[in-house]
């Protein structure tokens, strides 16, 4: 059986890789930001990570449903985090 890692065409794990470093680079400037008292920034952080994903997509000329993984997807992604927390606001 093979790996997820061969299924996927080349570009894929990259993208991958910079969307992880991403993320972890936004959580960590959120953890900084609550930990010394303001208010966590996390959720807006990926709306406008979201909407620059788009414009880099745009750019990039990358098709929305294309074979491999790629900007339009990681705008998918940090919009669905994005509209998570905002869904989470409410609640609390």
């Amino acid at each position: 059986m093979e790996s997820v890692s061969q299924r996927l065409p080349a570009k894929s794990p990259y993208v991958v890789v910079r969307f992880s470093l991403k993320l972890a680079v936004f959580l960590i400037i959120s953890g900084l930001q609550t930990r010394s008292g303001g208010p966590n920034p996390f959720f807006e952080v990926t709306a406008l990570a979201a909407v620059l994903c788009l414009v880099l997509a745009l750019h990039a000329r990358e098709r929305p449903m294309g074979p491999s993984l790629n900007y339009w997807d990681e705008a998918v992604v940090f919009g669905l985090l994005s509209r998570l927390g905002s869904g989470m606001s409410e609640f609390g």
